[in-house]
C-alpha cells in the first residue's frame, strides 16, 4: 500500500520540481513531431489501392505516434539509467509527452472504428463494383485495422535502454557526522539507517565522527583552519575518527557503535574532522576511480575548536574532488547561525534545514543521494502508461457490419 501511495506522490514531486517551460514545450514538440512525421510519411508511403486516404492518414498517425513513444521510452530509460534527471528534472515533461504519444493512436483507432457502418465504409476502402466485392471488403478492412496493432511492440524496444543501468560504476559517499553533545543522535541514526537501506552495493561509504580530542582540549582555542589544512597526513590530526565501508550494508550494521561511542565527544572540532576525512580519503582511496563522489555534513555548524580564517575550497585538490555541487549540508541548527554551515553555503553547497524531525533528515538525505539512486517510480510510471495505452488500443476492435 505504501508503494502505491509513493507511486502517486512521485508524480506530485515531478510537478513540483519540473521546469515549467520544458513541461509545456516537450509535449508541444511531441505533437509537432507526430504531425510532421505523419505528413512526411503520407508523402513518401501513400499509394493508391483498396484503402483510401482517410484510412492511410490514421494508419500513419498510429505508426508515427508509437514510433515517437519508442523514442520517448528510450530517452526515459537511458536518462534514468544514467541519473540524468537529477539535474534536469524533466520527468513530468516526458511523462506527459509519453501519454500524448499513446493517446493519439487511441483516438485514431476510435475514429477509424466509426467508419464501420454501411453508409461510411466506402470512405475508407474502394467503391465495390458488386455485392460480392462489398462483402469481401469487410474482412479485408478488418484485417487492415488489426494489423495496425502490431506497432504497439515498438515502445517495448525502448526498455532495452535499461541495460545501461547494469554499468553502474562505484560511488563514494563521504559522511561527516557531528556527534557532539548538542546533536540528537537518535534521529540521525534512524534517518541514516533507512537511507543506507535504499542504497545499492555499488556505493562505498566513509563515515567520520568528531571524537578524538583529548580531555585536555581547550574550547575556542582558535587554531586557524589554514594551519589545519597545511597538515598533509591524517594521523597528525587529533580530532576526527574515520570508518571505511565497502557497501551500505556494512555501514548500516556499524552505525549504532559509530554514532554513540563509549567516550564523550569533546566540543565540535568540525573543520579538523573534515580535513582529516579528506586526508584519510586520499590515503586510502586515492587510486580509485569513482563514478560519483559526494560529501555530506550533518551538523549544527558550531565550530568550538578552530578559527575559520580560510576554507576547504581554497584548496584546489579538495575543491575538484568534493565540488560544491556535490556537497550537501544537513543543517541541524535551530537558528541557522552555524559558522561552518554559512561558509559551505557561501561556497555553493546545498543546505537542508533538518532541525529535529526524522522526516526532515530523510528528506534531506534522499535529496542529497538522489544522483546515487535510481528512482524506480519513474520507470513504474513509464510502464503503467505503456501498458494502459496498449491495452486500450488493443481492445478497440472494428464494429460488426453486414452488407
Amino acid at each position: 500500500m505504501n508503494d502505491i501511495v509513493q507511486f502517486f506522490l512521485k508524480f506530485g514531486q515531478y510537478a513540483k520540481e519540473t521546469d515549467i517551460l520544458w513541461a509545456v514545450l516537450t509535449p508541444v514538440i511531441t505533437l509537432a513531431a507526430i504531425w510532421l512525421l505523419t505528413f512526411v510519411g503520407l508523402k513518401i508511403f501513400d499509394k493508391t489501392g483498396r484503402l483510401r486516404k482517410v484510412f492511410m492518414i490514421h494508419r500513419t498517425l498510429i505508426v508515427v505516434s508509437l514510433l515517437i513513444a519508442l523514442i520517448l521510452v528510450s530517452i526515459i530509460c537511458y536518462c534514468w539509467s544514467k541519473n540524468l534527471f537529477d539535474a534536469s528534472h524533466l520527468e513530468l515533461a516526458f511523462i506527459i509527452s509519453l501519454m500524448i504519444a499513446f493517446i493519439v493512436p487511441i483516438i485514431s483507432f476510435a475514429v477509424l472504428r466509426s467508419y464501420w457502418e454501411k453508409t461510411k465504409v466506402n470512405e475508407i476502402t474502394s467503391q465495390p463494383i458488386s455485392a460480392e466485392q462489398a462483402r469481401n471488403n469487410i474482412p479485408f478492412i478488418n484485417k487492415a485495422f488489426n494489423k495496425n496493432k502490431i506497432y504497439y511492440l515498438l515502445p517495448l524496444i525502448g526498455f532495452l535502454f535499461l541495460l545501461f543501468s547494469l554499468n553502474k560504476g562505484t560511488n563514494l559517499i563521504s559522511l561527516v557526522f557531528d556527534n557532539s553533545g548538542s546533536m540528537d543522535v537518535t534521529n540521525s541514526y534512524n534517518a541514516l539507517d533507512k537511507t543506507f537501506s535504499k542504497l545499492g552495493d555499488n556505493n562505498e561509504i566513509i563515515i567520520t565522527t568528531l571524537n578524538g580530542l583529548p580531555d585536555t582540549w581547550v574550547p575556542n582555542s582558535g587554531i586557524p583552519v589554514k594551519e589545519i589544512m597545511n597538515t598533509k597526513t591524517s594521523s597528525k590530526l587529533k580530532a576526527g575518527r574515520n570508518y571505511a565501508f565497502n557497501n551500505p550494508g556494512e555501514a548500516k550494521n556499524a552505525l549504532n557503535s559509530i554514532l554513540t561511542p563509549d567516550e564523550p565527544v569533546n566540543g565540535s572540532p568540525i573543520c579538523e574532522a573534515i580535513w582529516k576525512m579528506w586526508l584519510f580519503t586520499k590515503e586510502s582511496k586515492g587510486n580509485t576511480n569513482y563514478k560519483n563522489k559526494l560529501l555530506i555534513l550533518i551538523s549544527d555548524g558550531d565550530e568550538n575548536y578552530a578559527k575559520i580564517d580560510s576554507f576547504f575550497y581554497d584548496d584546489t585538490e579538495f575543491a575538484e574532488y568534493y565540488t560544491p555541487e556535490n556537497t550537501h549540508i544537513v543543517d541541524y541548527s535551530t537558528d541557522g547561525d552555524g559558522i561552518v554551515i554559512k561558509k559551505f553555503e557561501e561556497s555553493g553547497a546545498t543546505i537542508y534545514p533538518a532541525v529535529t524531525s526524522v522526516d526532515d533528515y530523510l528528506s534531506a538525505l534522499d535529496d542529497a543521494l538522489l544522483s546515487f539512486q535510481n528512482n524506480i517510480y519513474l520507470i513504474a510510471w513509464t510502464i503503467v502508461i505503456c501498458v494502459l495505452g496498449t491495452i486500450i488500443g488493443l481492445v478497440i476492435t472494428p464494429k460488426k457490419i453486414t452488407i
